[in-house]
């Protein structure tokens, strides 16, 4: 049905328009056509320092900083290097142009101290941009105790292409229109067909840019509840304050996820089946302002 000669976006095009699965109206396929977004996926191999060039993308290991630069902390004590992306490496998968075209992203986490795991909730964390290219591998801090490192994966950037979660709000004058069953007519299908098809020698939930592909509900709403002071809080606190959750939802998207169950790291040892999210005001991205970030954390 589809020509392998096509390039996956086509394909994704066509599976919509023609697969019996997908049980919308014609105009409505084309709508949701036009908001898959151009992503930067990630694929891992389990790998070494000793065999990883400097300054190459990768998860885990010892970093590769700026020789000037200070480790992060959190209540008095070093925060865990979880991943590191060359920005130059992954540019030409940058089809929307959001990102500088030069430059390194690096991530660090700190674990809950009571119960010495990955929560999110009341998390430090720091994603940090750093433009300097003059880097060397640099050595744990030595009061960063001995099990809070984890093991090397090289990180491998392709084109890839994701649709709004079925809960986001871009979806919800089509749900009304479907009754709710807007997952069923098209959102699984589709994801399915692009995960399961497409891209089946990944099967991890990273990714740089595009739509959040969310294990629970859309987590723009959690980056907003994050600025309103609303993460973690009652369920009930969120419905009173919803239409400003939602509203300011609207000004947040993806920067990057970070998939604590992908078997060719052991970041799993403290955050179990978790996924990391990084937002960004879209404000800031336009501006490659990255002071900025809001995190989220979900797990099955």
């Amino acid at each position: 049905m589809f020509s392998f000669k096509k390039n996956n976006l086509e394909k994704i095009k066509s599976f919509i328009r023609n697969s019996e699965e997908v049980q919308i109206e014609k105009s409505d396929k084309e709508e949701l056509i036009k908001m898959i977004r151009p992503t930067v996926g990630i694929r891992t191999k389990t790998s070494d320092d000793k065999y990883v060039k400097v300054g190459k993308s990768k998860l885990g290991g010892k970093p590769d900083l700026p020789k000037d630069f200070e480790w992060p902390k959190a209540d008095g004590k070093p925060m865990l290097f979880c991943a590191q992306y060359n920005l130059a490496e992954l540019t030409k998968f940058d089809k929307e142009d959001k990102l500088p075209k030069k430059g390194f992203f690096y991530v660090f986490l700190s674990l809950d101290q009571e119960w010495r795991e990955f929560n999110g909730v009341n998390q430090p964390y720091k994603l940090i941009f750093s433009e300097t290219e003059n880097i060397v591998r640099t050595e744990f801090p030595d009061d960063l105790e001995e099990n809070q490192t984890f093991k090397t994966a090289l990180v491998e950037f392709f084109e890839f292409y994701t649709i709004p979660d079925d809960e986001n709000y871009k979806l919800f004058e089509l749900e009304k229109k479907y009754n709710n069953d807007l997952y069923f007519f098209f959102y699984q299908p589709t994801e399915e067909f692009i995960v399961e098809e497409l891209y089946q020698d990944s099967d991890n939930m990273h990714q740089i840019l595009g739509h959040d592909r969310s294990i629970q509900s859309s987590v723009v709403y959690e980056f907003a509840s994050k600025e309103l002071g609303l993460y973690g809080a009652e369920s009930s606190e969120h419905q009173k304050r919803w239409n400003d959750i939602l509203e300011l939802s609207k000004t947040y998207e993806l920067l990057l996820q970070l998939d604590c169950y992908d078997s060719n790291t052991d970041l799993s040892k403290f955050g179990g089946s978790g996924t990391y999210y990084f937002g960004i005001s879209k404000s800031d991205l336009k501006n490659k302002n990255f002071n900025v970030i809001k995190m989220s954390f979900q797990m099955t």
